[in-house]
Formats: structure tokens, C-alpha cells, sequence
């Protein structure tokens, strides 16, 4: 089977940036004749991503476990101008509750737990615990509240399992378990409670025994407190220049977010998924089928362009990632970011599995950054009602604009041109209408092909 192997160097625009490119296509694959101009588009799209600031990092894809497309945007270190590639290593965030849930239902493989019991069985003294069970845990659906909203003031010191289940132990459920679905880490730190309890290891070492050690995922681990050679820095990018991403002790995260991998090992993974060399087809169908709102255990179960998806996103710290799993067509997707840009987890996972796929995506535009003096910028200060009870309220903070929205979410705005603004956060753009007088009197929200105008009110 003949293969050719494209190496080329991007440099994106007012950005001299070094991007390895490795793809080999087969001839004979049905996907590579189906989609030889996957690396080009790819190439585009990603490179627009990265002049934007809205992307940094990696994106790959296997086929049938052979890698198709692996190239690397941007710097896993730009003080030192490393830059990102297959072998960097990069924080996973939720994408750990994948490797949870396999850990979970390999020892239910081996009559060490069963999913159906109670928390009560290996936790006696855990709150609720008669009434919960692995299942729920598992699932989303215990009804545990999300210790992610309660660490702000303590997620930078070194924490154990005891110290993140005590920010909601003594909270009430805020749901009777197994009545309805709500996304929460807190039941996948119970759960590696329950994998310490009934194997009398730490949970790394169990990870390590039962993943990664039989994979021969040598570049993946849990980052606790110790620094990890060779991880990429996080950083954020939302703004006009690029920063550092707020400190985190990943201890914090644990069993919930605490993994990080490289796309080589995330590759070996799925191979490992695909075959029987982690779990029984059985219990990859229990894993695999989901239970409420799309979720399985520890994986969203859906659909794209006709075929089943498998997948988990991440996002802590200066990271965000996604693991896409196409099983239909042999497919894998692994997008792992150093930039905690809040488009990868949106449109560009959606895009790139649309070009991937040969469906229709958007290519974003590349803006350009039009200074505005305070006075200009003060003119558009405000709140703009969308409904009777929904609005926007934009405010003016340090010489740059911002809208924090009805769920008090808070974006910046970038201005293209007077009354024309673009955001980072989306592929959206913001623009102004003044009345007769000269004054602003109405925002314009304008977001995949829609326009949502919002008057103002004050």
C-alpha cells in the first residue's frame, strides 16, 4: 500500500510560527480518496484560528488506528519558542473521567465492584450514599453537587480526596439520584475512592496498571502537584495579548481532570478501546450507551453527519481538548489546545469534524484589531434588552470593552472599525445602529447566519 508523507512549513500571518505538518494517506482508503483535500482545509482553517488567537496546539486524526493527520499550530512554550507537536504532552481535563469510567468498568470485569451497587457498600460513611449508587456516579445523575463551583479560594494548594469531597459533603443533593442529569465532577472523585477502596492502590497506580502500562502509554499520567516534564504551558487568550493561564494545583482535579496525554498516546488509547485489550465488547456497550442527555459513563453518546459519535471535551487551566470517536468509520479526532480559547470546544471541534467528514463548516475570519480611544469606546456603554427579561449589559473597563450576558458570562469585544465589533470567545461579530440624534440606540448580535438585535435601554 503506497503512502506519501507531506512535510510542509506554515507561516501564519504577523506570526512567524513553525508548524510541522506529518500526514499519510493511504491510496487505496475509501476516506483518503473521499477526502484528498482534508490537509489543505484543515491547514486553512486551523492557521485562521491561530492568527485570530483563538488556537494553539494540535490536531490529529487516525483512521483505523493509522495516523492520517497530525500537525502541530503554534508553541507549547513561546518564551522559548517550543513549538507544539504529536509528542508534547498537554492537560486533558474531563477527557479523565473517559479513563475513570474504563478503570470502573474493568473492575467490574473482575467481580470487584458492580456499577449497580450503592457508594454505601465500599463508603459507609459517604452522605447519601444508601441511595446512590456507581451508576449514577458514572452517569452524571447522582445529584452531587459540582465541587468545581465551590474551589475558587482553594484549588492553587495541594488538596487529597477528603479535602474536595469536604466542599460539598455537607451540601443537600440537588436532585433525587436517578431522576435527572446534571453535568458534575464530584462523582468521579467518589468513584476514585471506590477504585482505591476495592484494589488498596492509589489511583494513579491502578491508571497505570490497567491503561497504560498494557497500551504502552509512556507519556501519559496524573499531574498531581509535581511539575511534568515536557507538558506544554497553558495559556489564555481571549484578550489583546497572550498571558499565562490562571495557577491551578491539579490535585484538585483528580480522577475528574488530573490526566494528562500526548495525541501518540491518546491514538494508542482508542486502539485500545477499539479492540478487547482494555474492555469486553459487553461492557463497552454498558459504557457506551447513554443513560440521560447523551451521556453514557463518562462519555457523550450522539450523532454527526448520520454516525454515531463517541466523545469528551476538556477545558482546565490554559487547556482545552476533545476526543472524538467515530466507530462507524474507524475514525478518531484528537484536538488538545494549549489556549483556553473558548472556541475549540465549540466551533472548531464542530468544524474540524465537518471537514474531516466532508461536510459544510465556516472558515473563520481573520479581524483586524482597529484601536478606539476611551471616549469612542465609553459611547457604546450600556444595557441592551434582547427580551423583557433578558439583556446585555456592555461595560468599559481599563481602555477595552466588554458584555456580560443574562448568565452573567463576561466576553470581550475587539473593535474592527467604529460600530463594528468581533469577539474571540465565538465566531460572532457585534455591530451599533445610533438614532437621529447621533446616539447608540440598538445592538446587533450577529452569530451563524442570525441576527439577534437588542434596543437600549438606558
Amino acid at each position: 500500500m503506497k503512502k506519501s508523507i507531506i512535510n510542509s512549513l506554515f507561516v501564519a500571518k504577523r506570526v512567524a510560527v513553525a508548524i510541522v505538518v506529518t500526514v499519510a494517506f493511504s491510496v487505496n482508503s475509501a476516506y483518503a480518496q473521499v477526502q484528498k483535500d482534508v490537509t489543505n482545509k484543515l491547514h486553512e482553517y486551523l492557521g485562521a484560528h491561530l492568527v485570530q488567537g483563538t488556537f494553539s496546539g494540535i490536531v490529529t486524526v487516525t483512521e483505523h488506528g493509522k495516523p492520517v493527520y497530525s500537525q502541530g499550530f503554534g508553541m507549547a512554550n513561546y518564551a522559548e519558542q517550543l513549538p507544539n507537536g504529536a509528542d508534547v504532552k498537554y492537560r486533558l481535563g474531563s477527557i479523565s473521567k473517559s479513563f475513570t469510567a474504563v478503570l470502573v468498568m474493568q473492575l467490574q470485569e473482575q467481580g470487584k465492584l458492580n456499577v449497580q451497587d450503592n457508594v454505601s457498600k465500599y463508603l459507609p460513611d459517604f452522605p447519601n450514599g444508601d441511595k446512590i449508587t456507581l451508576h449514577h456516579l458514572l452517569s452524571s445523575t447522582s445529584g452531587l453537587p459540582d465541587f468545581v463551583n465551590f474551589w475558587k479560594e482553594v484549588n492553587t494548594k495541594p488538596a487529597t480526596i477528603t479535602d474536595i469531597l469536604a466542599l460539598v459533603k455537607d451540601k443537600p443533593l440537588e436532585f433525587e439520584p436517578g431522576t435527572k442529569w446534571k453535568y458534575s465532577s464530584t462523582g468521579f472523585v467518589v468513584l476514585a475512592q471506590v477504585i482505591e477502596q476495592v484494589t488498596g492502590k492509589p489511583y494513579q497506580k491502578v491508571l497505570a496498571q490497567q491503561i497504560l502500562k498494557p497500551l504502552k502509554m509512556h507519556s501519559t499520567g496524573v499531574e498531581f502537584s509535581k511539575p511534568v516534564n515536557g507538558l506544554a504551558l497553558g495559556y489564555n487568550h481571549d484578550g489583546l495579548h497572550r498571558k499565562l493561564a490562571n495557577p491551578i494545583d491539579m490535585s484538585w482535579c483528580h480522577a475528574a481532570g488530573a490526566i494528562y496525554s500526548t495525541p501518540t498516546d491518546m491514538a494508542k488509547f482508542d486502539a485500545g478501546l477499539t479492540g478487547n485489550k482494555l474492555l469486553s465488547d459487553a461492557s463497552k456497550k454498558q459504557m457506551f450507551t447513554p443513560v440521560m442527555k447523551d451521556y453514557g459513563y463518562g462519555w457523550v453518546i450522539d450523532s454527526v453527519a448520520g454516525q454515531q459519535r463517541i466523545s469528551h471535551s476538556g477545558a482546565i487551566n490554559g487547556f482545552k481538548a476533545n476526543f472524538i470517536r467515530l466507530p462507524e468509520t474507524g475514525i478518531t479526532i484528537t484536538i488538545l489546545s494549549n489556549y483556553e480559547s473558548q472556541q475549540v470546544n465549540g466551533p472548531i471541534s464542530k468544524d474540524v469534524t465537518a471537514i474531516v467528514l466532508g461536510e459544510k463548516y465556516q472558515v473563520p475570519v481573520v479581524h483586524n484589531i482597529t484601536p478606539l480611544s476611551d471616549s469612542q469606546l465609553a459611547a457604546y456603554v450600556g444595557e441592551y434588552q434582547v427580551a423583557p427579561k433578558v439583556s446585555f449589559k456592555v461595560k468599559l473597563e481599563d481602555g477595552q470593552l466588554f458584555a456580560e450576558g443574562p448568565n452573567n458570562d463576561v466576553f470581550q469585544m475587539f473593535p474592527e472599525a467604529e460600530d463594528k465589533f468581533f469577539l474571540k470567545v465565538a465566531p460572532a461579530l457585534i455591530t451599533f445602529e445610533k438614532d437621529a440624534e447621533g446616539k447608540i440606540a440598538k445592538m446587533l448580535m450577529h452569530h451563524g447566519g442570525r441576527t439577534m438585535p437588542a434596543a437600549r435601554i438606558n
